[in-house]
Formats: structure tokens, sequence, C-alpha cells
């Protein structure tokens, strides 16, 4: 290196090879550090409670947003006798076998609340379009084969759009098991009502 001054104080450098710092003149550096308080240990089982409490809040509110569905709608009676009512005793073993599909599917995940969350919304949309589109057309007669399509085309197929990339692997026939296992807690009737024929 190559230093040259005059009387002003100047300083020229040339052919430097600088691996760091380089300046004409002095480098000052000034660090700060910020020392963070330690928590008490009262302080960290106020901060775990406070978590728990809101992950318990969370909780809560998803298990009455299933248990709803969980519960049985009034005065229960079988899944296979609420089909014969309906005029649909031949789906009754197809039925059986799905629900108890989507049985397994709530026990598998009945320790994650987000997954008890997914199917809180599932049955409920399921139990919406059963009402809207499937039991007016029961009511108005339709036969076996029409309503087949309907759940199909209405139901099913629409309950598993929401599925979206499907983290709980939830197959088409868990989807229509649904349909069959609120059928069997009471949510949902296939025989006619009387009111409902000349109106819908």
């Amino acid at each position: 290196m190559n230093v040259t001054s005059n009387e002003e104080n100047k300083v020229k450098q040339t052919a430097n090879v600088v691996r760091g710092d380089q300046a004409g003149r002095d480098i000052f550096k000034d660090s700060t550090f910020i020392i963070q308080p330690v928590a008490s240990p009262m302080a960290r089982m106020i901060a775990k409670f406070r978590q728990e409490t809101a992950a318990d809040c969370e909780m809560r509110q998803t298990i009455e947003r299933l248990q709803r569905w969980l519960e049985s709608d009034g005065h229960v009676i079988g899944l296979d006798e609420k089909l014969r009512q309906g005029g649909r005793p031949d789906i009754i073993l197809v039925a059986i076998e799905a629900k108890d599909r989507f049985a397994k599917c709530l026990l598998r995940h009945e320790l994650s609340p987000a997954a008890q969350e997914i199917y809180a919304f599932l049955l409920a949309k399921t139990h919406q379009l059963f009402l809207a589109i499937i039991y007016p057309s029961i009511c108005r007669g339709g036969t076996p084969a029409e309503i087949d399509k309907l759940l199909v085309g209405e139901v099913y197929d629409k309950v598993e759009t929401l599925l979206e990339d499907n983290p709980l692997e939830i197959t088409p026939d868990e989807v229509m098991g649904m349909l069959y296992w609120l059928t069997g807690n009471c949510h949902l009737q296939w025989k006619k009502h009387a009111d409902l024929q000349s109106s819908v």
C-alpha cells in the first residue's frame, strides 16, 4: 500500500486489496445490544395459561358445532326404518355401509379440532342441500332414479368440491355416508310430508 499525505491531512490509497472495511481516515463502529428481560416462572405460566385458554375456547366452539349433528333430532328411528318409510328399501344396505364408513372417519380424527371443524361444516352443507333440493323433490313424488341423480349432482358433487385438496382424504363413499349418517341421527327424513306435497 502506498500512502501519501499533505499539510491538509489528505490521504491517498492505491493498490489496496480490501477484505473488510476501507476508509480514508478512522472507522468508528458502535454496537447496540438489546437485552430482553428474562420472564419469571410465573410470567411463563401465565402466558401458557392464556394460550391454553384461547385453544380451549376454540375447541369448545368447534365441538359445539359438531355436537349439533352428533345428537339425534327428536324421536330416534333407525336409518333402515327411515328409508323404508321413505319408500327406499332398495338402498338400505348401501346406506348403512356408507354411514358406518363416515362414522369411522369421525373417530379417526376425533382429537383434531381442525378436522372436527371441517366435518361440522360439511355436515351442515349436506343438511342444507338435502333440505333445499332433495326433500322437496321427494315430496313432489320424484322417482328413486330422479332422486338418486339429484343426490349425485346436487349434494355429493357439491360437497366434494368443497374439499379442495382434501387433506382428510375423504372418499366419495364417505361423502355419501354423511347424508345417511344425518338420516340415521334423525336430521333428515325421506318420508313425504303431506303438507308439502301440494306446495312444492
